[in-house]
């Protein structure tokens, strides 16, 4: 497969550093939501000791942890736009590294959200089924794709600024991107035309 190379004449990073290091702060902020989640859960369900409820204040502890991560993210997604505005060198290596890191994430995600729903089949709560599948959906699918809007916005005003027809590569690692699972072997594609460049 081939892939679209970028110039050696990249500049600096500042902007671009600082979104990457942004959305790894996040992740520290999602695993620690996550781990006040399942605390409880693991508690109750597998070693049937009292690990704590899932109160008001756990409650309110998982959104202002989640709040968090999410401004992390948008402030992220604001200095990636002038990173890739001023062609700053991307730094691909950590996009790759930080979907590696959120692995055991999503893996305990959707572990909690299926006991969620088993939760709810009752007759009781089964009308919330629904709600709670577009939930789970919507925010697993923003804690993915937060870790790959660098390297798209990135290519893509890379590619506008070139002015020229994007190779095959960059297409399809664009594209994988935007997809669970698939988006790693995105970024690896889209790492790899960035070392190939210093070639």
């Amino acid at each position: 497969m081939e892939v679209q190379t970028v110039g050696n004449d990249r500049k600096p990073t500042h902007f671009l550093l600082v979104s990457r290091i942004l959305i790894l702060f996040s992740v520290v902020l999602l695993y620690a939501m996550q781990l006040t989640l399942a605390l409880p859960i693991f508690g109750t369900f597998v070693i049937k000791k009292d690990l704590g409820a899932i109160d008001n204040a756990r409650v309110e502890v998982i959104l202002i942890l989640l709040g968090a991560a999410l401004v992390l993210d948008f402030a992220s997604f604001i200095l990636a736009i002038i990173g890739s505005v001023k062609q700053e060198d991307p730094k691909t290596g950590m996009s790759v590294a930080t979907k590696i890191i959120m692995i055991p994430f999503f893996l305990i995600n959707i572990t909690l959200w299926v006991m969620l729903l088993m939760g709810m089949l009752n007759p009781f709560l089964l009308f919330g089924i629904p709600f709670a599948l577009f939930l789970g959906f919507c925010l697993t699918y923003i804690y993915m794709f937060m870790t790959s809007w660098p390297d798209i916005i990135y290519m893509i005003i890379f590619t506008l600024k070139r002015k020229k027809r994007p190779k095959i590569g960059i297409i399809v690692g664009i594209i994988l991107e935007f997809f669970f699972v698939l988006d790693i072997v995105g970024a690896v594609l889209i790492n790899k035309a960035y070392k190939d460049s210093d070639s």
